[in-house]
């Protein structure tokens, strides 16, 4: 096994070498759910990968998809969440969805049945932004407005019961909730005015008011107004603050605060001195943060590689991954991390025995490792009559096209995986077309041939 995984790692890095240009510029958001991934392309179509157990990947199926799978062919995707098995989104006309697991009426489209398709939740078109928990969802609407939905075991919708909701519950009565994200069973979120409010579970101190005694209703977390970005772990907190200060609190086992050690902490606390910190997330037990240059830190369980660094060893300090100073926003599942890059390529790695890193594998990844770009359905209307062969490919000085049908007058295009077009030419009717590619840089290209009856894209390899 060992063997195998050596060589399927060899192979990969000479494919990366030349499908590296199909990465870029692909991927606008990603999101890592428990076991599984979702993602939105620039082109605003929504993709999914990794466990399918409870249908939550939204391909009518629930079959595990080790390669990012199109669902439906929308291409008005905005933002998405991942859970332990449902999957919530807003789409650009600010319309709520839902699909998966529902037993606790998580989805909220009033019942507990699963779908296992993007189903509309409600007719509201003012939803902002969404985050799910294990069994539950929690969203802000464009008024300011707190909704919550699912399992209330703990208090976690923060309506002053523990009573399970069905439907989005509004919280309270405040209209200036800023931003919000959700644990195993604890909300964080952070007011316009820069306050701190947590609530729900609290075993492990992660709402961080220096307790362990659950919260029903959304608290106030000390009197700092200068709160800028938060996450959420399964039992532990981390958060930013406006001067670029990180904190952390809740449970630290597995020395996910980064705190240098195992001590559980009830109150933030912060972590060493830097004031460069950008961005931070977690899910489970590891924590991922984003410096102002760009560059990727971990800390927190390893068990699976998830943390990049090359190893499976646990780590209770932030920890540099690799040399990359491009990152720009990344996302935690239970053990595994998603990532996208400046450029819109995609990276992942940890645990990925049902596919959740997309790289059409099952064998786990201990460092980044990049994902290619998938093509949408919507980008590729091909039409029989005038179908083309590309010979050779790869290629190295020269293509040819061979049409089996004499088509009308046609247009042929080659563009990079930038998006950039590196070749376009109109022709007449002919069945053989002949294109000098000498001068391309080698790489994985897409070539168009269309006119106004059809349209076909093809990938061609340049060695």
């Amino acid at each position: 096994m060992k063997t195998l995984h050596y060589l399927k790692t060899i192979a990969l890095f000479f494919l990366l070498l030349t499908n590296h240009a199909l990465s870029a510029q692909c991927f606008t958001k990603i999101a890592a759910g428990f076991d599984y991934s979702i993602a939105i392309k620039a082109d605003g179509t929504l993709w999914a990968w990794g466990d399918n157990s409870n249908g939550n990947l939204g391909d009518g199926t629930t079959t595990n998809k080790n390669v990012p799978t199109q669902i439906g062919t929308a291409t008005n995707w905005q933002s998405i969440s991942a859970g332990s098995g449902h999957s919530v989104a807003i789409k650009s006309d600010g319309t709520l969805w839902a699909w998966g697991k529902n037993q606790y009426g998580q989805l909220g489209n009033g019942t507990t049945i699963y779908k296992l398709f993007p189903s509309q939740i409600g007719t509201a078109t003012n939803w902002k932004s969404i985050r799910t928990g294990e069994n539950f969802s929690v969203a802000i609407k464009t008024d300011g407005t707190l909704w919550a939905w699912g399992d209330n075991s703990y208090g976690n919708l923060g309506d002053g019961t523990t009573t399970n909701k069905n439907v989005p519950t509004q919280i309270g009565t405040a209209t200036n909730w800023q931003s919000i994200t959700s644990g195993y069973s604890h909300n964080l979120a952070i007011k316009t005015d820069g306050t701190l409010w947590s609530w729900g579970s609290n075993n492990y101190g992660q709402l961080g008011d220096g307790t362990t005694i659950d919260k029903h209703v959304p608290t106030q977390i000390g009197t700092a107004t200068n709160w800028q970005s938060i996450s959420a772990g399964s039992v532990h907190s981390i958060a930013i603050k406006t001067n670029n200060s990180f904190w952390s609190w809740g449970s630290n086992d597995f020395g996910q605060l980064g705190d240098g050690t195992n001590i559980v902490r009830n109150v933030p606390t912060q972590i060493g001195i830097a004031t460069n910190w950008h961005s931070v997330i977690s899910n489970n037990a590891h924590t991922l943060a984003l410096k102002t240059d760009s560059t990727l830190w971990a800390c927190g369980l390893n068990n699976f590689g998830q943390l990049g660094d090359g190893t499976t060893v646990n780590k209770n300090v932030p920890t540099t991954i690799g040399t990359a100073t491009n990152w720009q926003s990344v996302s935690a599942g239970l053990w595994h991390t998603l990532a996208l890059k400046t450029d819109g390529s995609l990276w992942a790695w940890g645990y990925n025995g049902n596919g959740a890193l997309g790289d059409g594998t099952s064998f786990d990844e201990y460092v980044p490792t990049a994902i290619e770009c998938p093509v949408s359905l919507t980008d590729t209307p091909f039409v029989d009559k005038a179908s083309v062969v590309v010979f050779p490919n790869p290629a190295k000085d020269q293509i040819t096209l061979t049409f089996t049908e004499t088509p009308s007058p046609f247009q042929v295009s080659i563009s990079d995986g930038l998006g950039k077009t590196v070749f376009s030419q109109s022709y007449s009717a002919q069945n053989n077309v002949t294109i000098a590619t000498a001068t391309f840089s080698k790489g994985v290209y897409y070539l168009t041939v269309s006119n106004q009856d059809y349209k076909q894209i093809q990938k061609l390899c340049i060695d």
